[in-house]
């Protein structure tokens, strides 16, 4: 059977790799060209760099000692997994895919399989290539199509406007940069022109928490902590009854007593105890915990020491001279970098297949397949903490659903309910999620694809191991491919 694979990062070429074992005949489609390897810097700003920590960032079948890597490390991990498993030759750099539409034919959207469209990227005057595949999977990430707020008086402003994503080396040498946002590629860039520009001033709305590299008063890695079955028993009860184990059911007094010993420990080892109450979070964890990445290495000190600007306000408007805050100070800058994320789009994909709500929410199935297409699945869109072995395991199951291998299948109205039931749970405990992003949930997410699967979730050999060591982690799941074919 001929399978599509739409994007050649993590998610893409774990999704081959799965789906060649399955004995698919596939095809990964990636727009950017192959430059020395399957990723290119085009898409992701300068500096970027991995915020995992060792045995994090690897898939099950190819460890590594990466800890937090940059990109060019982290590119050459990802080739090396791509040769070793045989997708780099499945791989077609510089395709871009322009339309997927259902092949026509009785039943449901997709039954017969889909017609693909593609052509040289950037070339739109180049003629389209069509084919015809059983399977379609999109694995065209999530960081994309940028975000950015329309905000008024544009034409006042003669200086640079960017999306992080345009960011290059260069770009922020000896100018005035606003960067606005307040997430983790904010804090970066922001550190970053602390180092570079004449001045660096951060714009955020709220301040997010940002996990230091160790916890603990500094003493312990954070993922001995985040990552294990007892660190996650501590967070609101997880969605689906099946993944929820005795310890998840602690009284929810002891759960708020270790939060604030929690909280008081992330101030300290992320060093934001030293910064004034209105740049520290306003809300104790695990609020808001999902949006936290791991605190960039001298943010602090260079707040600390007057090299970066912080103010927390909303933007309201450009001006000549920079941009005008809702408190009515104005910033004055040569460059502005918004920091402001991504929307979950698919332009080439057909009307017929909705999968987003009126809210623009992502209405997919365990995160994964939309309930009213058949041979179609998103690689990507299941966000978790550990994003590298949430690919991996979606890319598991998503290999068992085409082969109809799966414990159970619900039929659509099924998928449907389970989608309202998960998604507002989302907006009660992960609010703004957008129906894609899981947090911190990422043994509770992978429980629950093994669950599907009908293989075990223990993936330790003791009680002490299962519950103490970090089982958010790729290498606890090695074999399940010779698992699910032994099953």
């Amino acid at each position: 059977m001929r399978a599509c694979v739409v994007g050649a990062g993590p998610g893409g070429i774990v999704t081959a790799k799965m789906l060649l074992e399955n004995g698919f005949d596939v095809t990964v489609f990636d727009k950017y060209q192959q430059v020395g390897g399957i990723w290119s810097a085009e898409g992701c700003y300068d500096g970027l760099a991995n915020q995992a920590a060792l045995r994090l960032f690897e898939f099950a079948d190819l460890p590594n000692r990466l800890h937090f890597a940059d990109a060019v490390d982290t590119q050459r991990y990802l080739e090396k997994y791509a040769e070793t498993f045989g997708v780099l030759d499945r791989v077609r750099p510089g395709t871009e895919v322009i339309s997927i539409r259902p092949v026509d034919g009785p039943g449901r959207v997709g039954a017969c399989g889909w017609l693909v469209d593609s052509r040289p990227a950037g070339d739109k005057a180049a003629d389209v290539h069509r084919e015809t595949f059983d399977y379609v999977v999109v694995a065209s990430g999530a960081h994309h199509h940028a975000r950015l707020p329309e905000l008024p008086g544009r034409e006042l402003f003669r200086g640079s406007v960017l999306h992080s994503n345009e960011v290059r080396a260069g770009t922020f040498a000896g100018r005035r940069v606003v960067v606005v946002g307040g997430g983790k590629s904010a804090l970066d860039l922001i550190s970053r022109a602390a180092r570079e520009a004449a001045s660096a001033t951060i714009v955020q709305r709220k301040v997010n928490w940002m996990v230091p590299e160790r916890l603990l008063l500094g003493l312990v890695g954070y993922k001995w902590i985040l990552f294990t079955r007892l660190g996650e028993a501590l967070l609101p009860r997880y969605h689906d009854p099946a993944c929820v184990r005795p310890i998840d059911r602690l009284d929810e007094r002891v759960k708020r007593a270790l939060w604030w010993l929690i909280t008081r420990d992330m101030l300290f080892s992320s060093g934001l105890y030293r910064l004034p109450r209105q740049l520290r979070p306003a809300h104790a964890l695990p609020f808001h915990l999902a949006h936290a990445g791991v605190m960039p290495r001298g943010y602090v000190r260079a707040v600390r020491r007057g090299l970066i600007a912080p103010k927390v306000s909303a933007v309201e408007a450009y001006t000549d001279k920079g941009l005008r805050l809702a408190t009515g100070e104005e910033v004055a800058a040569d460059v502005i970098v918004f920091a402001t994320g991504h929307h979950k789009v698919f332009p080439f994909l057909d009307s017929s297949v909705r999968v987003h709500d009126a809210d623009g929410r992502l209405r997919l199935y365990r995160g994964i397949v939309p309930p009213s297409a058949d041979r179609l699945g998103f690689v990507g869109f299941r966000q978790i903490f550990n994003n590298i072995m949430g690919v991996e395991l979606t890319a598991h199951w998503l290999t068992c659903y085409f082969r109809a291998t799966l414990r159970t299948t619900p039929g659509e109205q099924e998928m449907r309910e389970a989608i309202d039931a998960r998604l507002a749970w989302q907006e009660q405990v992960l609010p703004g999620s957008g129906g894609y992003d899981f947090g911190p949930y990422d043994i509770h997410c992978a429980d629950e694809l093994l669950h599907d699967m009908g293989l075990p979730s223990r993936r330790a050999g003791n009680l002490l191991a299962e519950y103490l060591l970090p089982g958010g982690v790729a290498h606890r799941y090695a074999g399940l491919t010779r698992s699910s074919s032994a099953k």
